[in-house]
């Protein structure tokens, strides 16, 4: 049996990357899939992708950076689906800058999309989590809000508050049947189906890992975006159902080990 046969998902950031390979794994589980994103073209041809193999998918053009396009989302999602068994806050951008170089206006717009939009669509599909009498919340961190990367200054900042909302959600919406957990991730540039990956400049650069970050990584080698979207699988199925409140990370053991050792 498809692991997540008979449910509904929404998924950020569906245009490319992770987003794109999780809702076409959602799909190919069995779930219904709303692909929200910022860019019509890219987001649509991801539910395209899904309708093209048999499967239920809609796109929702959604500027995350805008709370009022967040209600807007939230309601056409609920239409589409009243009941919504899958919430995944994928969506992400990061620039690097130093830090007095970074403007107000990038520090909030990376703010507002890294750790502000999780909360809002979480809390705005609220309802239709609710109803499905047990469901999963996931949100897409990263190792660098847990260390802190200094060339990612406001990426790591607000990727750091992820994982306290991450704690707290989970304490909340645990009696409505809802899980709330995270995956932190380390570098993902590289995919197994020629999906775009597009996180930040390097990522669209095509530019390959670093020497410094393979050879701070046990595994010596980048992760694939559908690495990530199996995870987010894992914590959107049942077989996670005694995982809540949690933080998994999926950095080929890159933060496992004490910097400056080796």
């Amino acid at each position: 049996m498809k692991r997540l046969e008979g449910k509904n998902a929404v998924v950020t950031g569906a245009a490319s990357g992770v987003g794109r390979a999780a809702s076409l794994l959602f799909a190919r589980e069995g779930a219904a899939v709303a692909c929200v994103d910022i860019d019509a073209e890219m987001g649509a041809e991801t539910a395209d992708m899904v309708k093209d193999e048999g499967g239920n998918a809609v796109f929702v053009e959604t500027d995350l950076t805008d709370p009022a396009a967040i209600d807007d989302m939230a309601r056409t999602c609920m239409a589409w689906q009243p009941v919504l068994h899958v919430l995944f806050n994928n969506a992400g951008v990061a620039e690097r800058a130093a830090f007095d170089d970074i403007s107000l206006e990038d520090w909030d717009r990376q703010v507002a999309v890294n750790l502000t939009a999780p909360f809002l669509c979480s809390q705005k599909l609220l309802p239709a989590l609710k109803a499905a009498k047990g469901a999963a919340i996931i949100h897409h961190g990263s190792i660098d809000g847990v260390l802190g990367n200094p060339t990612l200054v406001a990426y790591s900042a607000a990727k750091g508050g992820l994982q306290p909302l991450t704690h707290v959600m989970g304490y909340w919406l645990a009696p409505h049947g809802i899980r709330v957990n995270c995956i932190n991730s380390g570098a993902l540039r590289e995919s197994k189906q020629g999906i775009p990956v597009r996180l930040n400049r390097d990522n669209r650069a095509g530019q390959p890992m670093s020497d410094v970050q393979r050879r701070a990584t046990p595994m010596a080698r980048p992760g694939y975006v559908e690495e990530a979207a199996d995870a987010a699988l894992f914590l959107a199925s049942d077989e996670s159902s005694y995982v809540n409140g949690s933080v998994i990370t999926l950095d080929g053991g890159r933060t496992g080990l004490t910097p400056g050792t080796f």
